[in-house]
């Protein structure tokens, strides 16, 4: 019987040896390109992990299927491996034949992985739950990281230990001995300084690390999926003339795709507002004063609230703010210092799209409301804003606006803007919700 099983383990650890050469040579260590995967990967739940990489590389091995047939989609990083998932990714990893004699225990007859524990068995990478019968496999009952090591050291056939008793944790753990043995050939460094927490479950994504190194298999990246990295909504009263241009300007945009490291431009991208174009006569700011409705720079009033809508979208994507203008006079429709006024053919709107991934514009309305959302990467960027200062549309005032983006590798920019507003010159100077009109169609100073 113990030379049966020495010489069961022996060709165990021949058939890793001999597949682990052949990860190599085919291929195995290259890993796929970003082009191979569409963006986001295999499944939807591990985007941004850091185990993302190795998760995807024991799919394309052909190890991981996912966890939720028939779609397949979720790989469920956080969940804990049971002992019976052990059996299925190591028989899949090793691409180890059935089981000689099937029905080895009495615990797992209703367990879809059974076939797969039979073959574990049968290569004599396990030998049960309950020793000395050893005739359960405890199927249901979670991995722990030391189980792990021993499933793996069985498996791969790992004998070194090395002269380093590299973990302060492991002293009173039975599977001590093999959690050196997987340190030393490179499959884990621990869970944290010293330590390799072997009583702590193992979960599906930590499994995926230790599995795509043991097949020598390189991380795969996927492209990065498209998220929304920044969305604004602002209101308006319904069925005015200017919600008309608010809702061609937005359909004009909507969709609009701004490649990497480009600039665009709204007034470019759009074009003049004019009355062939369905747009009509709505209240602008001309010469410093409400005007509505007889002038040429009538046509189009309203659509600075897209603009803002817009603007404030940009910025707190974090995406490098090019050129704005808020109104000269402020209104509480707005927020105080977030805000982009529009004229043909300045003032505009103009940012670049300093991330490595395109951005598309996205836009929605309903009566009362014009949303933006700009959809891409913009590599985790985070954005903090503050406002100091006061203003109202009656009496004006001065605002501070600062924006500091803090990028991924820890860096970070500050900028402010300071804005001026002046005092609404009307004669019913009490009303705080005049109609929102565009810029005057002149450079700002």
């Amino acid at each position: 019987m113990i030379g049966e099983q020495r010489r069961q383990s022996l060709a165990v650890i021949a058939m890793a040896c001999l597949l682990v050469v052949s990860w190599l040579w085919f291929g195995g260590s290259a890993g796929a390109t970003d082009g191979s995967l569409p963006p986001g990967g295999t499944f939807i739940d591990d985007d941004d992990l850091m185990q993302e990489g190795f998760i995807e590389a024991i799919a394309a091995a052909g190890v991981t299927k996912g966890c939720n047939p028939p779609a397949n989609d979720m790989y469920c990083p956080g969940d804990t491996v049971t002992r019976a998932q052990v059996a299925s990714f190591l028989v899949r990893a090793l691409d180890l034949p059935a089981a000689d004699t099937p029905d080895q225990f009495t615990d797992d007859d209703d367990s879809p992985h059974e076939a797969d524990i039979d073959a574990l068995v049968s290569a004599g990478i396990t030998h049960g739950c309950n020793p000395p019968d050893n005739d359960e496999f405890c199927p249901d009952r979670p991995v722990t990281r030391g189980e792990m090591a021993a499933f793996l050291v069985r498996a791969f056939g790992y004998q070194d230990r090395g002269d380093i008793d590299r973990f302060v944790d492991d002293d009173n753990s039975v599977f001590e001995a093999d959690i050196e043995r997987l340190a030393a050939a490179g499959i884990t460094s621990g869970c944290g300084p010293d330590t390799y927490c072997p009583w702590r479950p193992i979960k599906r994504s930590n499994l995926a690390v230790f599995l795509a190194r043991a097949l020598r298999l390189e991380p795969i990246i996927p492209p990065m999926r498209p998220k929304v990295i920044g969305e604004f909504t602002t209101y308006h009263a319904c069925c005015q003339s200017r919600v008309t241009n608010i809702h061609l300007i937005a359909d004009a945009v909507d969709g609009a795709v701004v490649p990497a490291g480009e600039t665009w431009s709204l007034n470019d991208y759009v074009g003049k507002r004019t009355v062939d174009k369905g747009y009509v006569a709505a209240g602008a700011i001309i010469g410093g004063e409400l005007v509505c409705c007889d002038r040429p720079e009538n046509i189009g009033g309203g659509t600075s609230q897209f603009a803002t809508t817009l603007y404030n979208a940009i910025y707190f994507a974090g995406l490098e703010d090019v050129y704005h203008k808020p109104h000269s006079i402020y209104f509480s429709r707005y927020p105080l210092g977030h805000e982009a006024t529009l004229g043909w053919t300045l003032p505009d709107v103009i940012f670049r799209n300093d991330t490595d991934h395109p951005v598309t514009i996205e836009t929605s309305y309903t009566g009362t409301s014009i949303t933006v959302e700009l959809v891409g990467s913009n590599g985790k960027r985070r954005v903090a804003s503050s406002v100091s200062g006061t203003a109202t549309t009656t009496s004006g005032g001065t605002v501070t606006v600062t924006r500091g983006v803090t990028y991924q590798d820890g860096s970070s920019t500050t900028r402010t803007w300071v804005h001026h507003y002046n005092p609404l010159p009307s004669s019913d100077g009490g009303d705080d919700e005049p109609p929102e009109p565009p810029s005057p169609p002149q450079i700002p100073l």
